[in-house]
């Protein structure tokens, strides 16, 4: 099971490596994200009770039994702002394709998900760029629509009248009057 988290793990440095490395790049930059929704097995309550009340003087039973309970919760290890800052500022459009595949049913074994430490700093990097995020259990249907999105845009520039070299996070606020429009941006940029 370590060796699955290892894998699955997802580096703060390395999300603003790219971010930087995309910012770097000449012209319109694109990046589809897909992440499917990732579910644990538990095993059910009564059945887990009845195991350990036969196997209780075993401590490796035991050991083995307190490892598995210990792997039911993750915590989001990312600084989700700064990331978010980070491909704000990056002039990409970042699109999050979520696959919402159902958990298989199996007897005696319930699924938990465990997708919210990585959803939601991909969330929040496709909207901080402005780009589409969706969820379906079709991965065809969602790159379709995440696809289009791309495709249809105005492209509006400004410049600010007193732009200061400041290095701070600047955030961008657009607002319209005909409430019937759906405006995505980005969210800021860097004064560097």
């Amino acid at each position: 099971m370590n060796k699955l988290e290892i894998l699955r793990n997802v580096e703060q440095m390395k999300l603003l490596e790219f971010a930087q490395f995309l910012k770097n790049k000449e012209g319109q930059k694109y990046v589809f994200l897909f992440y499917q929704r990732e579910y644990i097995p538990q095993i059910e309550p009564k059945i887990l009770n009845d195991y350990m009340s036969q196997h209780m003087k075993n401590p490796f039973v035991m050991q083995t039994l307190s490892r598995i309970s210990s792997l039911s919760g993750r915590t989001i290890s990312i600084d989700v702002d700064h990331v978010k800052r980070a491909y704000a500022d990056s002039s990409t459009s970042i699109h999050f394709l979520f696959i919402t595949k159902p958990p298989p049913i199996l007897p005696g074994i319930y699924f938990e998900e465990h997708s919210e430490d990585i959803f939601l700093p991909f969330t929040e990097m496709a909207n901080a760029t402005g780009g589409y995020v969706g969820s379906s259990s079709n991965p065809a249907s969602l790159f379709q629509k995440a696809l289009e999105a791309s495709e249809n845009y105005y492209l509006l520039y400004y410049s600010p009248k007193k732009y200061e070299y400041d290095g701070k996070f600047k955030e961008i606020k657009i607002h319209v009057k005909n409430k019937n429009y759906k405006v995505t941006h980005r969210a800021g940029y860097f004064a560097d």
